[in-house]
């Protein structure tokens, strides 16, 4: 047998521990802090790991996807401040509203023979079965059963309104009277099999007979069983998860020597080591004592232990009980959690290339796959979080990206990219981190060509990470960075955006024009229409998707820096870091760029102009809130060359557009007064020479006149 060594708990081995957050207090990015993700083993969902305790699921799948199938369940109606059961909304909405009356007044009856009076109009199945059902709110539980067996002895084509509710309720109205169980329980294995053939179940009840069978078997000490029919009803409803976490907490409480017989059973001690791995966290925080205590006990019997080996290595993984682990790893089974744990081990001791394998064969047997019997869709079930199929596609995820992280920090960029894109847009900053600052421009372009976007989205997706998929973002990261490395034509063809592809178009106009004007003047007025751009859709035409802008949260939130205790990242690594950076560190960086085109601009128009003090005021109002000592630079650069304006007073908060149309002219006047200044002290001597000019012009003219 096994040793079990008691040990402190590590509480940081938790997915909580892990998990990527937006909020400022938690490292946003896996690659933030490398060790730690390498490190942490996620904790499983329960909902997940008991699908393997269901022996047979029903699929109830076909009845879902008909067309016009409606489902109800017990809601508040805030409206007359009451509940209203998913009976009585089938009754009124799926009936007549003659039938519908008739039903409700019949349920209203003193006596079961008055409500079949009331009913007399109705169909027969509906007369019996809510006869049946005052009979059965009154206690009279042989009359209902009685009336049950009368509506399934209709002829079946005039039973298909309350055929599962009759066969349900007959069921009930059996244990009620302390019939054997069996035939109860066959009745709710006829029920779950004509429901799988399509017959109607607006109440679930297919789905809810699941549970009570379970019921039925733990009643009589079979909780195998139970524990199998609870299983296969978690596939459909939050109510089988909810069952079998009671159950797990049942056997928790047992004494020890109570629950050592129990755990003899397989399916006990499949579902206890199943609840210690997938509440690990709580149960370490809540109930330290009683985690060890269970873990003791699961693990002093070695039969027990090898059949789960793989649940107990994951929580022995957890509490940092490495050597236990190491111990248990030559009985795992063959699964993705295996693989997971494995490759978290494989890291641990430095072998990359066997965690990578590992990786691999985790992903490959986490990949989503079509689910032949999934969860009930959401609005027929509003109390499950998510589907066992989306749970599925969250730890697929997960390891996607750690693989992709691995990869990262082993040199292998284009590969790390593709993993971590394949994970989706939860760790789409990650997947942002390699395309912005770790691929060259060019690796990035042949990448993003890799992954086109087929469908362009709403406009509402279009910026938002998140909701919008990871493709979209990739070509918008793309053009933002070719746009910031000056090939805007090719920029244009990566938004997906119309309106930033035409305004991409733009902005490459006036750098050209600003590039070719033959005067400064036309130059001038280009910069200052780039910088206007730059300032006003800097974000989504030049900003970065992380640091410094973040673009990935729209610039409307600075995250908090996460000092991670990374170890130092790899030389190549961080020479492709650097030669991506920012020219600008600071946020906003296209700010201080429109600042500096608006000066620039200032600098090829006059001084004494007023476009001169607007275009500098402008560059001081960019900066001003963010970039205070810039700001202040410019405006003393205003006053030191600049203008009078009327607007001074408000200069760097109100500014007026540059008038370059007057600035051409006073261009031209200024040329006049400084030629005139240079003539100036010449001036008696042009005098002379003019008047000797004009004398001589004078004298030749009258010679001319001689001659003629």
């Amino acid at each position: 047998m096994l040793k079990f060594n008691k040990a402190l708990l590590l509480s940081c081995m938790t997915l909580a521990g892990s998990a990527v957050a937006c909020g400022p207090d938690f490292p946003m990015m896996l690659s933030s802090d490398r060790a730690q993700t390498f490190a942490v083993l996620p904790e499983p969902v329960f909902l997940v790991e008991v699908q393997a305790l269901a022996a047979t699921v029903p699929d109830f799948s076909a009845l879902i996807a008909k067309p016009q199938a409606v489902v109800f369940e017990d809601s508040y109606d805030y409206q007359n401040d009451r509940w209203v059961s998913a009976t009585e909304q089938a009754e009124q909405q799926l009936l007549s509203k003659e039938h519908a009356k008739l039903v409700q007044q019949m349920r209203q009856s003193a006596t079961v023979q008055q409500a079949l009076s009331v009913g007399e109009a109705l169909p027969a199945e509906l007369r019996f079965y809510t006869a049946a059902a005052v009979a059965f709110a009154q206690h009279d539980y042989q009359q209902a059963i009685e009336l049950f067996r009368q509506v399934l002895a209709l002829p079946l084509e005039q039973q298909q309104q309350r055929r599962s509710w009759a066969l349900y309720s007959l069921g009930r109205a059996l244990l009620q009277q302390n019939t054997q169980t069996s035939e109860v329980s066959a009745l709710y294995s006829q029920l779950q099999q004509e429901v799988a053939a399509g017959l109607a179940d607006p109440l679930q009840l297919a789905v809810a007979s699941l549970g009570e069978q379970a019921k039925l078997a733990k009643q009589q000490g079979d909780w195998a069983t139970a524990i199998g029919l609870y299983a296969a009803q978690s596939r459909w409803s939050e109510s089988g998860r909810a069952s079998l976490l009671l159950l797990s907490k049942e056997l928790a409480a047992m004494p020890d020597p109570q629950l050592i017989a129990f755990v003899q059973t397989s399916a006990v001690a499949a579902l206890l080591s199943r609840y210690l791995m997938t509440q690990f966290s709580a149960l370490s925080y809540l109930e330290p004592e009683q985690l060890q205590r269970l873990l003791v006990v699961l693990n002093q019997v070695p039969d027990i232990q090898l059949k789960n080996a793989t649940q107990l290595a994951t929580v022995a993984y957890q509490q940092g009980q490495f050597d236990l682990v190491k111990q248990l790893l030559p009985h795992l089974e063959q699964s993705p959690q295996a693989w997971w744990l494995q490759a978290k081990m494989a890291l641990k001791a430095g072998d990359t290339t066997k965690a990578v394998e590992f990786y691999a064969k985790a992903s490959k047997a986490f990949a989503p796959e079509p689910l032949q019997a999934g969860t009930l869709p959401a609005q027929q079930d509003p109390y499950a979080k998510s589907s066992v199929k989306e749970l599925q596609e969250q730890h697929y995820c997960r390891i996607q990206a750690e693989h992709g992280i691995l990869e990262l920090s082993r040199g292998d960029y284009l590969q790390a990219i593709a993993l971590l894109t394949a994970a989706g847009s939860e760790y789409w900053q990650d997947t942002a981190y390699i395309a912005e600052r770790v691929l060259t421009l060019d690796e990035l372009k042949s990448f993003a060509a890799q992954h086109p976007v087929t469908v362009v989205p709403e406009k509402s997706e279009w910026h938002y990470f998140g909701d919008t998929k990871v493709e979209v973002l990739l070509h918008h990261l793309t053009a933002r960075r070719l746009m910031r490395a000056g090939q805007y034509q090719q920029a244009q063809a990566y938004f997906i955006d119309p309106e930033l592809k035409q305004l991409a178009k733009q902005y490459q106009q006036h750098a050209e024009k600003a590039a070719s004007s033959w005067t400064d003047n036309a130059k001038a007025q280009a910069l200052f229409e780039q910088a206007k751009l730059a300032r006003a859709h800097g974000l989504e035409l030049l900003g970065f998707e992380l640091a410094p802008d973040y673009q990935v949260f729209y610039g409307q939130f600075e995250p908090y820096e996460f000092e991670a205790k990374t170890p130092a990242l790899a030389a190549a690594e961080i020479q492709r870091v650097k030669s991506s950076a920012s020219t600008y560190s600071n946020r906003f960086h296209y700010r201080q760029l429109a600042a500096e085109l608006s000066a620039e601009a200032a600098q090829l128009v006059p001084h004494n102009s007023q476009a001169f003090a607007a275009t500098l005021c402008h560059s001081t109002k960019w900066l001003l809130v963010r970039q205070p000592e810039l700001a202040q630079g410019y405006y003393q650069k205003y006053l030191q060359q600049g203008p009078y304006v009327s607007w001074g007073a408000e200069f760097g908060q109100n500014c007026p557009e540059p008038d370059f149309a007057a600035a051409k002219q006073r261009h031209y006047h200024n040329l006049e007064l400084q030629l005139r200044k240079m003539l100036r002290p010449f001036k008696w001597l042009l005098l002379t020479l003019v008047l000797a000019g004009v004398g001589v012009m004078g004298w030749f003219g009258i010679k001319r006149l001689k001659r003629a």
